[in-house]
């Protein structure tokens, strides 16, 4: 599992990206983001530097950071503006269990909630557990998530949970709805539940380097509205569990590692 849990560069290759994570298993991605899309044009390169381009959390489309006017480096790219003024990291308990805190103010100034994401990873591998919170944590914050409930008619903020998908991983709803199977090509199956959304499947891309476009892919999103300061929504992300413990793919194919 990485996890980006540091503030963004200012200048014009920024991704707003700040608490996005990827899951691989093996030498198999499965969880990614969208990735840098300079080699497919400016358009493509902006839209890849957004909060909805990464395995983040947004608010109603807004990004974390957003772009300012045009750098003056030479690549004529804005950089990104309005960045979170306080990223935190905190680890939670030890040795192969353990877990992190993390916490950004990126929608502090425009919706008064600050993003906190913990995310622990069991000590086989096998199951990563997620919790993502949207909270007015002082009297400033609340006031200013109430100012924007008023101006929505109270009808809430929307937010996005998204995993971006490795286009390798084939993805379905299952359990009536409330979980989405992921299969990997090496036969491994995982499984994302959640509590307090239920999953959909979106189509997504992924900005492959060396390819000459994008490449078709889909993404989870657990979506809803914030109607109170303090909202949170749970997931795991785990193996199946009728899938063997050595089932895990980490060395080349022999057709693959003779392209």
């Amino acid at each position: 599992v990485i996890v980006d849990a540091a503030p963004p560069p200012a200048g014009p290759d920024g991704h707003a990206a700040t608490l996005a994570f990827e899951l691989v298993s093996g030498r198999r991605p499965i969880i990614v983001n969208c990735g840098p899309g300079a080699g497919f044009g400016p358009l493509w390169h902006r839209a890849a530097r957004a909060t909805v381009a990464h395995s983040s959390l947004d608010l109603e489309g807004w990004s974390s950071s957003r772009l300012g006017a045009a750098s003056r480096a030479g690549s004529g790219e804005p950089a990104l503006s309005d960045r979170p003024g306080q990223v935190t990291l905190a680890r939670e308990g030890e040795g192969h269990a353990a877990g992190l805190v993390l916490g950004h103010d990126g929608y502090a100034r425009s919706h008064g909630l600050v993003h906190v994401r913990r995310l622990a990873l069991n000590p086989d591998g096998r199951a990563l557990m997620g919790e993502d919170a949207l909270i007015a944590l002082d009297p400033a914050q609340r006031r200013r998530f109430d100012a924007m409930l008023d101006a929505g008619a109270l009808a809430g903020i929307g937010f996005a949970i998204r995993f971006h998908l490795h286009p390798d991983v084939d993805a379905a709803i299952d359990l009536g709805g409330r979980a989405v199977s992921l299969a990997l090509r090496s036969g491994e199956v995982w499984v994302l539940r959640c509590e307090g959304a239920l999953p959909a499947l979106e189509p997504s891309v992924y900005l492959e380097a060396g390819r000459l476009r994008p490449r078709a892919t889909q993404q989870i999103v657990l979506a809803g509205r914030a109607l109170t300061p303090a909202v949170q929504i749970g997931w795991t992300l785990a193996k199946a569990q009728d899938m063997p413990a050595g089932l895990r793919d980490v060395a080349l194919d022999e057709e693959e590692g003779a392209g």
